[in-house]
């Protein structure tokens, strides 16, 4: 608990430091991906009834900066820091052990996740002019907070293992790009080959997504899915813990 409060006053210190950036960011963000994709690709978003059609786009760019926002923050993070002034080297030289820290590093993110994400679906439903239905969002914190972990996990992996700056954030934008669409957040999976639909619908963020949509707009849901992201959760917190001690070797 003294790791994890440690890692929560580090990232409040960090948000007061950079505020003017962290709030322009979280408010401009999905108003600028909703006008941009809402303008794109209103010809291939699913026609909802009660729901005005762009209400479908909407869990999938709240979600993409909950997912964005962890793995950016503990990248850049982990990348900027750890060579700097020694910060994760004596971390990990304490009695701390590496599952420990990576846990608290992760759940330190969940807050400002939360926060951002809660503001980005307040700001949406603003433009959108409906609400989704209150329980269904209170339902969706839990899916948001999933995939706050879930994004933390990649920035993490990717901080550990990245050397160059050019090139990581290359592999960010790019991976970025390829989960909002092949994830559903931007786009319907039934405009992809018929051969490749199953394995998208089984990967972790297409599953959030789902169910977050069939939260938010009354529909039928699979909740037991939402066992693969905890499991995928789970496993990617094994191996960012075997990966983590490497950092003290730097």
């Amino acid at each position: 608990m003294t790791l994890l409060m440690a890692f929560l006053n580090r990232r409040l210190a960090q948000l007061r430091h950079r505020w003017i950036g962290e709030l322009s960011l979280a408010l401009l963000l999905p108003i600028g991906i909703y006008i941009t994709l809402g303008f794109g690709l209103s010809g291939g978003i699913p026609k909802l009834q009660g729901v005005p059609q762009l209400g479908w786009l909407i869990p999938g760019i709240v979600l993409m900066v909950a997912f964005a926002g962890a793995l950016i923050a503990l990248f850049n993070d982990l990348f900027h820091n750890r060579g700097i002034n020694g910060f994760f080297c004596s971390i990990y030289a304490s009695p701390h052990t590496p599952t420990s820290t990576v846990m608290s590093l992760m759940f330190s993110m969940l807050p400002e996740g939360i926060i951002r994400s809660l503001l980005a679906l307040g700001i949406l439903q603003t433009l959108l002019g409906y609400g989704y239905p209150f329980f269904g969002q209170l339902l969706f914190l839990f899916l948001i907070a999933l995939a706050v972990l879930l994004g933390g996990m990649v920035g993490l992996t990717l901080g550990i293992l990245a050397r160059d700056a050019v090139a990581s954030q290359i592999v960010i934008l790019l991976l970025l790009l390829s989960l909002g669409f092949c994830s559903e957040w931007f786009v319907p999976l039934n405009v992809f080959p018929t051969a490749i639909q199953p394995l998208l619908h089984v990967l972790p963020t297409s599953i959030l997504v789902e169910i977050g949509r069939d939260l938010l707009l009354n529909q039928d849901s699979s909740p037991v899915l939402i066992l693969v992201v905890l499991g995928t959760i789970a496993l990617w917190t094994v191996v960012n813990s075997f990966l983590f001690p490497r950092i003290s070797t730097e």
